[in-house]
């Protein structure tokens, strides 16, 4: 199979470009699932129903689709993703080819770690964005909501804590969103770059859509047990507890319900990620390609 052509030099604020590409992608695919993002959050603190179709159902039929799982949390949702992703997925070529090195080649590992350096920063400075989306979505489940919108969370949150108070919960979602991206660019850059190298496949929407669902399992596979930690921690309030710390809650977590508490959510988590991910990654390319950078390489 004949391998994709040489794309030409990538015009010097390449950088600043694949940012816009992946937060405009990123933040629009988020407001289309929402309402998958808003049901994962909600059964991670319910404690009524026994299954998760129950608890669906149960949300569909007493408060519809749009006041029960669309309209919470969507402006910080896309607001939030497209920080935290314009940085992580938008400044990972340049974290990866640093990493390399001049005439290096790419492996796993390098992709791995500058996935990882880029979403800890990328999340870490969207934290407060955040903690609302999950107080907000959390706080519907609870029947407790702490905020009218997104904007007077950021408020209360300020006025009652300072910065110390928005960026609450931080370390976990650090940790979360590094790992979260780290699966993300792993799984895509390298089933492409094997692809190609193996001529298995040219570079184009059927790799692009292949590399995107191995993305979405990596993804969230890595990141649900530092997901569920986070919203227990951010939800403390809203839940009737309260914990010393992020470790607290973990081992609090784990001392309660067992290790597999820390994958409860992963099925709803990757059925959200898996089409935002089939949907925002390929029209990300597209993005790039439309600016003059290519598909990523």
């Amino acid at each position: 199979m004949a391998r994709a052509p040489p794309q030409a030099a990538p015009p010097q604020n390449a950088i600043v470009l694949n940012m816009v590409a992946a937060s405009t992608c990123i933040s629009a695919a988020v407001v289309l699932f929402n309402p998958v993002d808003c049901w994962r959050i909600r059964w991670q603190v319910q404690t009524r129903h026994p299954t998760m179709r129950a608890h669906l159902a149960s949300i569909l039929r007493s408060e519809g689709v749009m006041a029960g799982l669309w309209i919470p949390g969507v402006g910080c949702n896309a607001v939030g993703a497209a920080l935290c992703r314009g940085i992580g997925l938008g400044c990972y070529p340049s974290v990866r080819d640093w990493i390399v090195g001049p005439g290096g080649e790419k492996g796993g590992g390098a992709m791995f770690l500058a996935g990882l350096i880029s979403g800890g920063i990328g999340y870490g400075l969207s934290t407060p964005l955040w903690q609302c989306k999950t107080v907000l979505q959390a706080g519907v489940e609870t029947r407790r909501p702490l905020y009218k919108n997104g904007l007077d969370g950021l408020v209360q949150i300020a006025k009652a804590g300072g910065v110390r108070g928005l960026y609450r919960g931080a370390s976990a979602l650090i940790v979360r969103g590094a790992l979260m991206n780290a699966g993300n660019t792993l799984g895509y850059d390298f089933t492409k770059t094997f692809a190609r190298r193996n001529d298995i496949a040219a570079d184009g929407q059927a790799l692009h859509i292949t590399a995107s669902v191995v993305a979405a399992f990596l993804s969230s596979t890595f990141s649900v047990p530092a997901d569920v930690v986070m919203t227990r921690y951010q939800s403390a309030e809203l839940l009737g507890t309260s914990y010393s710390g992020v470790l607290d809650c973990a081992v609090s977590l784990g001392r309660e319900s067992g290790p597999g508490a820390f994958f409860r959510g992963w099925t709803p988590l990757f059925v959200r990620v898996a089409p935002l991910y089939v949907l925002y990654l390929p029209a990300y390319e597209q993005l790039r390609k439309a600016f003059g950078l290519g598909y990523l390489q």
